[in-house]
């Protein structure tokens, strides 16, 4: 089949509440912020003329959709298979049906354009695959020939070897490897603090938000002994002066 789209932009994501949950963020205000990593991501795709794609599991498409109602722009993929990097190869495989050129990213990456430019370039302009690193070891952009798709099989998140493995297993196989810039990504409350005052401003209110700890509720307080005892304000006047 002749692929429909010249660039493909697929993000790999859960709904944004799974993934503030998964994060231990606050899931009202922090889906927000993981929804406009979306947005940001639709923006750079759409500067560099690719398409997007969200590639979740298939009891969170429906999130997905509510969350873009005007998603007429974007392609859907729900994620198959048994393990991380299963869902990863499979939606691979079915993305490169549908583009001539396919990055694959994490909805918990925060947008690049830059890197994302300079990945489609590279594809363009003869590279067999493009890697990002990520700052823990990790990847945080991936494009691979279709050929070499059964090394994201192996992928598991939060492993520390990610990206070092996937670049030598390519340069094995003699394959001609760009590397783009490194992108970082947001696994929690900690790494978002640290990359706050890099965000864009539209990323940035969101992430303020995120970080903002949920105000505690005290019960309504109580006396704590009988109505009738209460001290009428008569009985805090002084007594009266002797005659």
């Amino acid at each position: 089949m002749r692929p429909v789209f010249d660039r493909l932009l697929v993000v790999f994501a859960r709904a944004p509440r799974s993934e503030a949950r998964d994060k231990g963020l606050p899931e009202e205000p922090a889906s927000g912020f993981f929804g406009a990593i979306l947005q940001e991501w639709r923006e750079a795709a759409r500067l560099v003329g690719a398409r997007v794609a969200i590639s979740a599991p298939p009891e969170d498409l429906l999130a997905w959709r509510r969350t873009l109602p005007d998603a007429d722009d974007v392609s859907w993929i729900s994620q198959r298979g048994g393990s991380f990097g299963t869902r990863l190869e499979d939606t691979s495989r079915r993305a490169s049906r549908l583009a001539r050129h396919v990055v694959v990213t994490g909805g918990d990456v925060l947008p690049t354009p830059l890197a994302l430019c300079a990945a489609f370039g590279a594809l363009a302009s003869g590279a067999d695959a493009v890697i990002a690193p990520a700052p823990d070891g990790g990847v945080s952009l991936i494009a691979l020939p279709t050929r070499d798709l059964d090394l994201l099989r192996s992928i598991a998140p939060r492993r520390r070897d990610v990206f070092a493995r996937l670049r030598d297993a390519l340069r094995a196989r003699r394959r001609q490897v760009a590397v783009a810039a490194t992108a970082s990504e947001v696994d929690g409350r900690r790494q978002l603090r640290s990359v706050l005052q890099s965000l864009p401003a539209f990323l940035h209110a969101a992430a303020r938000r995120a970080l903002r700890r949920p105000r505690r509720v005290f019960p309504e307080l109580r006396f704590l002994f009988d109505p009738s005892d209460r001290i009428s304000p008569t009985s805090l006047r002084a007594p009266p002066a002797a005659a």
